[in-house]
């Protein structure tokens, strides 16, 4: 064998384990990534939620209660505004590096095969930040309105008020998916959502609503009576975390 044909056998071999490398690193990369968070750093990731290898760009926290949360929404100013349409809020929109919503395509999936924890943040404009932890989480897909899901125990310093509230009219487990655009509340008086300016899954209305008009002040309930105004509003987080 001359040299040249040495050198073109190596590069051959070389080629090959290169493409295996990366077969690997991708699959591996994969697998994590249908598990969610799984990481060791705070950031903007990119993650696998469907069956297939659709890339969809998210936060991941990793300080919070020991990490491996997933952002599915995320508020930290009023540049992104949340009075969306239903298409919209079914496929995400904003920027997961600011302020953004998942997409409930998204949040189904994350949550239709394994048990889920749902933790809410609101951090007011003083620096505050309160918290409330629900034991289990789900959603529907789109043809059961992205119906909601809650369950277990809540704990924190927010108080709950969406699973249970002392006030049936305003539980949110059970609850539809609403927008102005398709109003699924259970208030035949009213479109909470129109009135709201914001996608959220309303009863008759509700105590808590994280997707409200940051300005003007119409937006009165983000976790009533913790947080009663939208003033006091600094920044939201809802994230989830898988068992």
């Amino acid at each position: 064998m001359n040299c040249e044909n040495k050198i073109q056998e190596i590069e051959q071999k070389f080629n090959r384990n290169i493409v295996e490398i990366y077969a690997l690193l991708n699959n591996r990369t994969l697998q994590t990534a249908k598990k969610g968070c799984n990481l060791t750093e705070s950031g903007v990731y990119e993650i696998y939620p469907f069956d297939n290898e659709t890339l969809v760009s998210g936060y991941c926290d990793m300080e919070i209660d020991g990490g491996g949360w997933t952002a599915i929404q995320k508020r930290v100013n009023i540049s992104v505004n949340f009075n969306r349409t239903w298409a919209d809020y079914k496929n995400g929109f904003g920027n997961p590096d600011d302020s953004y919503w998942i997409g409930n395509d998204v949040i189904h999936q994350l949550t239709k095969r394994e048990s889920s924890s749902l933790y809410v943040s609101i951090t007011l404009q003083n620096g505050t930040t309160l918290y409330e932890l629900y034991q289990q989480f789900s959603i529907n897909d789109e043809i059961d309105n992205y119906r909601l899901f809650l369950g277990g125990t809540a704990s924190g310093t927010l108080g709950d008020r969406m699973l249970n509230t002392g006030d049936s009219d305003k539980d949110l487990s059970g609850m539809n998916f609403s927008k102005p655009d398709k109003d699924n509340d259970r208030n035949s008086e009213d479109n909470c959502a129109a009135y709201g300016g914001g996608g959220w899954w309303f009863n008759w209305c509700t105590y808590a609503f994280l997707n409200g008009q940051w300005s003007p002040a119409r937006y009165s309930v983000p976790w009533y009576p913790t947080v009663g105004k939208g003033k006091y509003v600094k920044g939201t987080l809802m994230l989830i975390r898988r068992h």
